[in-house]
């Protein structure tokens, strides 16, 4: 019985909801009662049931920020029917520890990235704002969670760094990812986008996704006349996202950007495979990532990648690439001109199937629910609410022979044994 605190989930759509949209609903679908608070957004039912998971929403003023407050109550009435919460940073982060805390119940929180010390690296805030955001993000990370499970080696390597205490509670498990409708062969819609955006002839080079300061479309739009120099050709074509709080980005990238680039409307995630099969190159120039979804997703579509060799990029690319130093215009451009002499690396396919990411969180699931039985049992039994050697109830002592035998190593973990 799983309890769900995110800030956000369907049918507000984004990279952390769909990620969570494939984990709620696998682990529904195998037998798993799993239930998901999140913020009511306008227009949505209090509570319902999508694909068999239970969501049940509270009104929040359509703002994620208050949902940190609100969900609290709410969080400690259903965490009595759950065995485990299960969140993720930010704003969901704070109500799921405490209501797992007072009710005793374990906790896991999945981590996607560490900013901690790099606001004002990767974003173009205000000073003050930096200040605010830093001060919040370590803020989710002074409680103590059972297990934070990182999306990447590199966002585990990153956290360890910041919060070395942590470090015997940090596991990577990777997001889930389903190649299915990149891999398939879209040539004739591909011919056709060409023709449709007057790009016959021409060497196309794609960029795409949310156009803030860490994903490096800067970097890319100022690459853009060296490689023209070198590339008589070259085009480039970005489909950045229209949401207003990057309007200004978009409008200084127009302002700087060279004749042949190309500022085209974002179009529906089903329509995204046609447009990197389209192109001759697609350039992944982020500061930071902290899975890769865009890269994963490119690779897949089977055009040849310009990626820079940051934090989780190089653990998910795989197929016809090249990896270039991340911030630099100049390696850019000398990375799509090695694209275009087809001078790139070709590395074997990296998979990430759902199902093994959902076996993996059913494991540390486990893991978690038997140690915190266990612990509540010892706790009784040094009470006196238990005889003195009295076995711990049966419920307890049938899961810890089924994990056991699922993980084929004695109940206590290796983790418990140290830690003891």
């Amino acid at each position: 019985r799983l309890l769900f605190v995110l800030e956000n989930y369907l049918p507000h759509i984004g990279g952390v909801e769909i990620v969570f949209k494939n984990l709620c609903e696998g682990l529904a679908r195998r037998g798993h009662a799993v239930t998901v608070l999140t913020h009511r957004l306008p227009k949505t039912k209090g509570e319902e049931v999508i694909a068999g998971v239970r969501v049940v929403r509270i009104r929040c003023a359509d703002t994620r920020y208050l949902f940190t407050f609100l969900a609290v109550p709410k969080a400690l009435a259903l965490v009595r029917n759950a065995d485990l919460i299960h969140t993720t940073t930010y704003n969901g982060a704070p109500p799921a520890w405490l209501a797992a805390r007072l009710s005793c119940k374990p906790v896991l929180i999945t981590v996607h990235e560490i900013w901690i010390g790099k606001w004002r690296e990767y974003t173009d805030l205000s000073m003050p704002r930096v200040w605010l955001h830093e001060l919040l993000e370590r803020a989710v990370f002074l409680p103590r969670f059972d297990t934070y499970a990182c999306v990447s080696e590199s966002t585990a390597r990153r956290l360890r760094e910041v919060k070395p205490k942590l470090s015997d509670r940090i596991v990577a498990l990777h997001n889930g990812f389903d190649p299915s409708r990149w891999v398939r062969s879209r040539a004739t819609e591909a011919r056709r986008l060409r023709s449709a955006l007057a790009l016959d002839e021409k060497f196309v080079i794609f960029g795409y996704g949310r156009p803030g300061v860490s994903k490096g479309f800067g970097y890319l739009v100022d690459a853009f006349p060296a490689i023209k120099k070198r590339i008589a050709n070259a085009v480039l074509v970005l489909m950045l996202s229209k949401d207003r709080q990057y309007a200004h980005m978009i409008d200084e990238y127009k302002r700087r950007a060279h004749k042949d680039v190309r500022f085209i409307d974002p179009e529906p995630y089903a329509s995204l495979p046609a447009y990197a099969q389209m192109a001759d190159c697609v350039v992944v120039p982020s500061v930071t990532e902290g899975f890769g979804y865009t890269t994963l997703e490119s690779c897949a579509a089977g055009t040849p990648v310009v990626a820079s060799d940051t934090t989780s990029i190089p653990e998910v690319i795989w197929g016809k690439h090249v990896l270039v130093r991340p911030r630099d215009p100049k390696a850019i451009a000398d990375g799509v001109v090695k694209v275009w002499k087809q001078q790139y690396a070709v590395t074997p396919r990296k998979e990430f199937p759902w199902s093994r990411t959902i076996i993996k969180y059913e494991k540390e699931y486990e893991r978690l629910v038997v140690a915190a039985r266990s612990a509540r049992h010892n706790i009784a039994r040094d009470a006196g609410s238990l005889p003195n050697g009295a076995p711990p109830p049966a419920r307890e002592v049938n899961d810890n022979r089924r994990y056991a035998r699922r993980r084929r190593q004695p109940t206590r973990s290796k983790r418990q044994e140290e830690s003891s």
